[in-house]
């Protein structure tokens, strides 16, 4: 009877602590928890109340810096205190935030390998920011800024006490946007960088132009975006470039652009010659041509003007050259063009296509080498999978139906001395119904869910070869993403990428221990007013996102 007695109080006890989705109540999540996780944090007992009137941030010798000073304004006008509530004044003493910043102010963005290592320590009388770098400031004020939570029954701002070490795992995390398929304004990209930020990531990949549309504008080349873009109104100017890179350079992100050759090019057709004819299987032209035409040697000073205004307008040391896919199109567009067999017999390729492919890019490369604003190029692993790629590359990954098969692909080209960045592991743009940042969802390919433990240096590889895992970026293809959805498509399904590519391994093995900091971090970025998706089934924010109201004129 007393054993009976024992197990029906446990199972009541359980009950009365027991909800849905293996979940103890709906919306459980961690008070102060920093996103990603820090390398090293030591939580106080205490905690400390703030007011806005009494608190303040001080830069010290870097007071002049650009960069601190709209770290400063956002934080304290915007990031630390989000959330629809009355604010409190008086009643507490100052609460100073002291940022001291070892090297000068950067003119330009953040450079790759750049140091984003920070010290923070909050104390119940101030908060201290040591950083080598003011990317390492902007890391450690975000993190601050997660320490701060709303207390519902004190209706107080309090900020929870603590000691962080930290710097990121790998040197490149980042997002992927497409705005070929579907031109994204400006506006909207640059909710994704303040996004990003708000995550540590660093990097955004523009994957600008492709086969639909080209939006980029060529000062140097007009035609291009006069007969490629969408409209006159789908572009984006070079004053519209450098608004989004100084943008991005103030939250410590760089921007990488990425023109792919030769293949996914049918909209580079304003430029003459640029393009082969292509032809379905009875010889008829097909009108839509969709790689470059290698024997033009013409084109070649083309490609070699072109990238030289891009180095000029993106000041980034690395540039995504793509060299994807170009087996779609060899067949309509090379095989049987008859101009271009004649050009391979004469060359001695036979009917050996890759031995053209190699051709053209043994030409890019050249062309790159030579640039006068040097730069080290990126290509999307198929360079390396049938080609020669220059050894200065970085090669892409995005092959891969299982995590076990994306490692096997990591483990090939760094065992050849490439480096290599990952994205594999994140494609975004595909949907399932479910928590799959954490869960394995059916639908499509195994690797398009459990974002959360796609680790980059999970494969038997020397020291060495895992040291060329520069990190990863997470990608939002354009075919059905456009404003009106990339926001919650992306969010906080990349941020479980942002973790990984921050975080040490040993300390991020189980998402069911991440989720109520995620949770949390989903609840501050709805407050702060982005659209922030539900990841983990039902649950519910302490404040809802809401349109803002509807002005007289809308009424």
């Amino acid at each position: 009877f007393q054993v009976m007695r024992l197990l029906i109080l446990s199972l009541l006890f359980a009950s009365t602590f027991a909800w849905f989705y293996g979940r103890d109540e709906p919306d459980r999540w961690s008070v102060g928890g920093v996103w990603p996780l820090p390398q090293k944090i030591i939580y106080g007992s205490k905690n400390r109340t703030l007011t806005y009137d009494k608190i303040g941030i001080d830069l010290g010798d870097r007071k002049d810096c650009d960069v601190l000073l709209s770290m400063a304004d956002n934080y304290m006008n915007k990031w630390l205190f989000p959330y629809p509530v009355e604010m409190k004044t008086g009643g507490t003493e100052d609460f100073i935030i002291t940022v001291t910043v070892k090297e000068e102010c950067p003119s330009g963005p953040p450079v790759h390998g750049a140091s984003e290592e920070y010290l923070l320590r909050v104390s119940l009388s101030e908060a201290v920011i040591n950083a080598q770098t003011v990317w390492g400031a902007l890391r450690a004020m975000e993190s601050l800024s997660h320490l701060v939570f709303y207390d519902q029954k004190s209706q107080e701002y309090k900020i929870r006490t603590v000691e962080i070490f930290d710097k990121p795992r790998f040197p490149v995390r980042g997002i992927m946007i497409d705005t070929s398929r579907h031109f994204l304004s400006l506006n909207v990209i640059k909710r994704q960088l303040e996004i990003m930020s708000m995550n540590k990531m660093n990097v955004l990949h523009w994957h600008l132009v492709d086969s639909e549309s080209f939006p980029y504008t060529s000062v140097k080349f007009p035609e291009l975006h006069g007969v490629g873009a969408y409209s006159p109104r789908h572009v984006y100017s070079r004053e519209d470039i450098a608004d989004v890179i100084a943008f991005a350079r103030l939250r410590g992100i760089r921007v990488i652009p990425e023109f792919d050759l030769p293949g996914h090019t049918s909209s580079w057709k304003g430029r003459k010659g640029f393009l082969t004819e292509c032809f379905d299987e009875k010889g008829e032209e097909t009108f839509l041509p969709n790689l470059v035409d290698p024997m033009n040697e013409a084109n070649f000073d083309f490609i070699s003007q072109f990238l030289e205004e891009v180095t000029e307008t993106f000041p980034d040391q690395f540039l995504h050259l793509g060299g994807d896919e170009v087996n779609d199109f060899i067949v309509e567009c090379w095989v049987r063009n008859k101009k271009i067999r004649k050009f391979m017999e004469e060359k001695g390729f036979g009917n050996n296509t890759i031995l053209l492919e190699n051709y053209f890019f043994e030409k890019l490369f050249a062309i790159v080498e030579k640039l006068k604003l040097k730069r080290k190029p990126i290509f999307w692993q198929e360079v390396f999978d049938n080609n020669i790629p220059d050894p200065n590359s970085i090669i892409h990954i995005w092959k891969g139906n299982t995590h076990e098969e994306i490692y096997e692909q990591v483990k090939n080209i760094t065992s050849k001395n490439f480096p290599v960045i990952i994205s594999a592991c994140w494609y975004l743009n595909y949907i399932k119904y479910g928590a799959d940042w954490r869960d394995e969802i059916s639908g499509t390919a195994p690797s398009n869910s459990r974002y959360y433990y796609c680790d980059p240096t999970n494969f038997n590889g020397t020291d060495a070869q895992k040291n060329l895992v520069l990190g990863g970026i997470a990608a939002i293809w354009g075919e059905i993403v456009d404003n009106t959805n990339i926001e919650a498509r992306l969010w906080p399904r990349a941020s479980a990428a942002a973790e990984r590519l921050w975080s040490p391994a040993e300390k991020t093995q189980r998402a069911e221990d991440a989720w109520p900091r995620m949770h949390e971090l989903r609840c501050r970025l709805v407050s702060r007013g982005y659209r922030i998706q539900p990841n983990n089934n039902p649950d519910f924010c302490p404040f809802e996102f809401d349109e803002p109201p509807a002005t007289k004129s809308e009424l």
